[in-house]
C-alpha cells in the first residue's frame, strides 16, 4: 500500500491557516504594548517641560575691578623689584610654583613685608664699629608664609645682602646671618643702594584682568612686552619689542630714535600683541598668597 504525505486533509490545512494570523496579532500587540511602557517610563525617569528655560551654566569665576584693593597689592608682590625695576623672576620663567624658588629667592620675596620696626639695636657693634641689630626667626616666618603659604620650607643658612625699601642711620643695604642664640637674623645697614636707570625698561607689564574663583582664589592676568635696547654709533638708539623673554619673537622695531623719541613710544599700543602672563594666588583663612605662575607667548 502506498501513502502521498504530501496530501493534507482539509481539517489541517484550515488548522494553520487560523495560527498564521494569531502570532503575527499576538507579536503586534507585544510590540504595542513595549512602546507604551517605554514612553511611560521615559516621561517619568526623563520629564520634559518645553516651556521650562535652558538652565544657564554656573560661573565659577567673578570678574574683578582692576582698582579692587586685593588685586592691586597681588600685582605689587609679583612686580616687586629692589632695583627700580621689577625683578625678572616672573617674565623670565615660563612656569613657576614654589618650587621654582631658590632659598635665596624666598627671602628676597619675604623680606618685601619687612618694615623699620621690625629691627631692634641689639647693643652690640661689629668689629667696624657698626650697630649690629636684630629680625627675629618669627617675623621672618610671618613673611616667608604671606608670599607662599603655609607650606613654605627654607633654610637658615644663608648669608644675604639686601636693599630695603628703608633705612637706618641713613643705610639702606642690610647685611644679614642667621643668629640661633638669638632665634634671629643679626643686621648690619651699612651703604646706600643704587637704583638702575633705564631710558627705557627692559620689561613693559600692564595688568589686564582680574577674577576670583568660587573658591577664593585670586587669578590676575599680565600682558607684558619685552624690549631690547640699542645704541648706534650715530648716537641714536634702535628699540625691538619683543613677545617673549628670549628675544626671538619680534613685535615691532623702531630705527634711529633720538633719545627725547624714546620717552613718547607708546609700548601701551603693542601691549596687546604681548605674552600673556597669569597668575595664580591661592587661600589660606583670609590671607591669599602666591601659588603659581606661567607665561603663554604664542
Amino acid at each position: 500500500m502506498n501513502f502521498d504525505i504530501t496530501e493534507e486533509t482539509e481539517e489541517t490545512s484550515v488548522s494553520k491557516k487560523k495560527k498564521i494570523p494569531s502570532i503575527v496579532i499576538i507579536v503586534i500587540c507585544a510590540l504595542i504594548v513595549g512602546l507604551i511602557v517605554f514612553l511611560i517610563c521615559n516621561s517619568i525617569f526623563n520629564p520634559k517641560d518645553k516651556n521650562k528655560p535652558k538652565e544657564k551654566e554656573v560661573e565659577t569665576s567673578e570678574k574683578l575691578s582692576l582698582n579692587e584693593n586685593n588685586v592691586k597689592i597681588l600685582y605689587q608682590y609679583v612686580t616687586y623689584g629692589t632695583t627700580g625695576i621689577r625683578n625678572d623672576k616672573f617674565v623670565k620663567e615660563s612656569k613657576v610654583d614654589i618650587k621654582s624658588f631658590t632659598n635665596e629667592e624666598k627671602y628676597y620675596y619675604a623680606l618685601m613685608f619687612a618694615e623699620v620696626d621690625d629691627f631692634s639695636f641689639t647693643g652690640r657693634l661689629d668689629s667696624d664699629k657698626n650697630k649690629i641689630y636684630s629680625i627675629s626667626s618669627r617675623k621672618i616666618k610671618k613673611y616667608m608664609e604671606r608670599f607662599f603659604g603655609k607650606n613654605v620650607s627654607y633654610s637658615t643658612d644663608i648669608a644675604l645682602n639686601y636693599p630695603f625699601t628703608f633705612s637706618i642711620n641713613g643705610q639702606n643695604i642690610g647685611i644679614m646671618k642667621y643668629n640661633e642664640e638669638e632665634s634671629g637674623y643679626d643686621t648690619i645697614l651699612k651703604g646706600i643702594s643704587q637704583e638702575k636707570e633705564y631710558i627705557v625698561e627692559p620689561y613693559y607689564g600692564k595688568l589686564t584682568d582680574a577674577y576670583k574663583e568660587k573658591d577664593g582664589s585670586y587669578r590676575l592676568v599680565e600682558k607684558v612686552l619685552y624690549i631690547d635696547l640699542v645704541k648706534n654709533d650715530n648716537n641714536k638708539y634702535d628699540v625691538t619689542i619683543y613677545k617673549d623673554y628670549e628675544h626671538t619673537d619680534v613685535i615691532d622695531t623702531l630705527k634711529d630714535q633720538e633719545e627725547t623719541d624714546l620717552l613718547n613710544i607708546k609700548l601701551s599700543d603693542y601691549v596687546k600683541k604681548g605674552a600673556t602672563v597669569t597668575y595664580i594666588f591661592k587661600v589660606n583663612g583670609n590671607v591669599l598668597y602666591f601659588d603659581s605662575s606661567s607665561i603663554q607667548s604664542k
